[in-house]
């Protein structure tokens, strides 16, 4: 007989990947469009922020892939500690899903391909910010 949580495991390491794939995706995403155009405009300072900002979002992500990956056992433990990485990825995912519709991409999102895109990007922030969310409440 399996361990009762594999099926978590599995879920949180199919989660593991869908966090690398977003970051490979998005790193290939032209948006906004004349990215690099825009960031000449600004002050050097500003187009640091905006680099450093990117940056992050994609070391968080990747960081979050990794460990779904590789601690997958470890975060359906239900130890103190896997609840709070937990609460920790539910509230990161949760910022990202209030966050990215108030950037008002839409109207440059011009082809089906980035409109699907940005609606899976919000359907995989909502559905983490529930899964770790409820796997961070679990005792």
């Amino acid at each position: 007989m399996s361990h009762p949580h594999e099926l978590l495991i599995g879920l949180v390491r199919v989660a593991g990947v869908l966090h690398l794939v977003t970051l490979a995706l998005a790193c290939m995403t032209p948006i906004p469009p004349n990215w690099e155009g825009n960031l000449r405009t600004l002050p050097e300072i500003h187009r640091r922020f905006a680099v450093a900002q990117n940056a992050f979002i994609g070391c968080v992500i990747a960081f979050c892939g990794v460990l779904c990956l590789a601690a997958g056992r470890e975060l359906v433990s239900g130890s103190a500690l896997a609840r709070l990485v937990c609460a920790g990825m539910a509230l990161w995912w949760g910022g990202r899903l209030v966050v990215l519709p108030w950037l008002g991409v839409w109207p440059h999102l011009r082809s089906r391909m980035l409109r699907a895109g940005f609606a899976f990007l919000i359907a995989e922030c909502a559905a983490c910010t529930a899964a770790f969310g409820w796997l961070a409440l679990q005792p």
